[in-house]
């Protein structure tokens, strides 16, 4: 147990502190040199020749020998030098240079006209002139096979032209047909029979007048329909020479009177022979040719076909408009009403 008084403790303390006071003493004195040393090296100094110089980028070349040399601050172009370079070079602060047009003659061959005078108008015509020595155009040959073809198509072109002068005849009163080929489409149902309005019977004696005056360059067919069609000895024209216009009676004696009646398959089988004029003969029975019919029979008629109707009938027409009688104007034809009664009597 020590023997010292308090007093002598408090004397111990000062003593052992005071060299930690000198050692920080002596670095904050070496800090504070640090910073002052710091603070004038980056400050800007003031050379020998009394000229203050400010630090910056050093420039740097390095020549063919591979050394470095130092540039010159002298050598740089100054700021005023830069604006001036900078305002010639500004395609707005200077006027645009004059266009010089220097016409190069072509490296191809001259273009017509344009050979001593490039300012020379241009004449189209002349560009498009072919040179006399041109090889562009060479007559074509035919070739055996397309001299065959050839004259084939005119043969049949010329069997297909008209021949000779139209002929104009009349059946039933029904005035003047004009063509160089005619259809005869007779109704042959059970109503149109000697047991109803004996127009078959009629039909055999005006028929054949009408064919008699026929030329042997004019063309004819007789279509006979119910619900089906039949033509006189074969679906083709027929000529109009003697031999044809003697078998027309003893066809039409031939031609029985049966069955219902469909208008469009006789109309249908008539315009398939493609006429020039079409006559349809019938009482107008049931079923009626409708307006889509009508239609399909205006279309199918040739340019210029002529379809004229006879309708029979016991007394006065009934109505003035029928479908015999709209097929008539839509295909440049007459419509004749025929009241059976008087027409017997005055036969």
């Amino acid at each position: 147990m020590s023997n010292e008084s308090p007093e002598q403790n408090q004397q111990w303390q000062p003593k052992k502190w005071r060299p930690i006071g000198m050692s920080f003493l002596t670095h904050l004195f070496l800090a504070t040199i640090l910073i002052l040393l710091g603070y004038f090296s980056a400050s800007p100094s003031q050379s020998d020749d009394g000229i203050l110089r400010r630090a910056g980028i050093v420039l740097t070349v390095q020549n063919d020998d591979e050394e470095t040399e130092y540039l010159d601050p002298a050598d740089l172009p100054s700021e005023t030098e830069d604006a001036e370079q900078l305002e010639k070079s500004d395609p707005a602060s200077s006027p645009p240079p004059a266009l010089a047009v220097e016409l190069k003659k072509p490296d191809r061959p001259e273009l017509p006209g344009f050979e001593s005078n490039p300012e020379a108008n241009l004449d189209a015509t002349q560009m498009a002139e072919v040179p006399a020595n041109s090889d562009s155009f060479k007559d074509h040959k035919l070739s055996e096979e397309d001299l065959k073809l050839i004259e084939s198509e005119q043969r049949l072109l010329k069997a297909r032209a008209p021949k000779g002068n139209p002929a104009v005849i009349s059946v039933f009163g029904s005035g003047g047909m004009t063509g160089r080929s005619f259809v005869f489409v007779i109704d042959r149902s059970h109503s149109m029979g000697n047991q109803g309005l004996g127009v078959i019977a009629a039909a055999r004696k005006e028929l054949s007048a009408a064919i008699n005056q026929l030329e042997s360059n004019h063309l004819f067919q007789i279509v006979g329909y119910h619900e089906s069609t039949h033509t006189m000895q074969s679906r083709r024209l027929l000529a109009a020479n003697k031999e044809n216009k003697l078998a027309v009676p003893h066809h039409i004696g031939n031609m029985s009177a049966f069955g219902a009646t469909s208008h469009e398959n006789g109309m249908i089988a008539a315009l398939a022979f493609k006429p020039d004029v079409i006559m349809l003969m019938t009482d107008g029975g049931f079923p009626l040719l409708n307006e889509t019919q009508l239609k399909t029979i205006h279309r199918l008629a040739p340019d210029g076909c002529e379809i004229h109707c006879v309708q029979f009938g016991i007394g006065p027409l009934q109505k003035s408009q029928n479908f015999m009688t709209r097929m008539a104007e839509q295909n440049e034809g007459t419509f004749r009403y025929i009241d059976v009664t008087k027409w017997k009597k005055q036969n």
